[in-house]
């Protein structure tokens, strides 16, 4: 999300991410987890756009097995 947005000339600062999992029985595993994002300053939904495709393109997210759901909140 950061690159994305340095290529727009705006700064992520203050962001910040909860992670929560659900973790599943036989074998013992992850079998999903929710990413919510938080990013403060004032993006309209032009701007919100490119960094959240980034989030959902990110190798590590493409890595896990488990499902990931991901929420943003823009407070602005």
């Amino acid at each position: 999300m950061a690159i994305a947005a340095r290529t727009m000339d705006r700064d992520l600062a203050g962001a910040s991410a909860a992670v929560t999992k659900e973790m599943a029985d036989a074998p013992r595993r992850i079998a999903g987890m929710a990413v919510t994002a938080r990013v403060p300053g004032a993006f309209d939904t032009r701007e919100r756009a490119k960094p959240e495709a980034a989030a959902h393109a990110c190798p590590v997210h493409r890595a896990l097995a488990a499902p990931v759901v991901m929420a943003f909140q823009w407070p602005g």
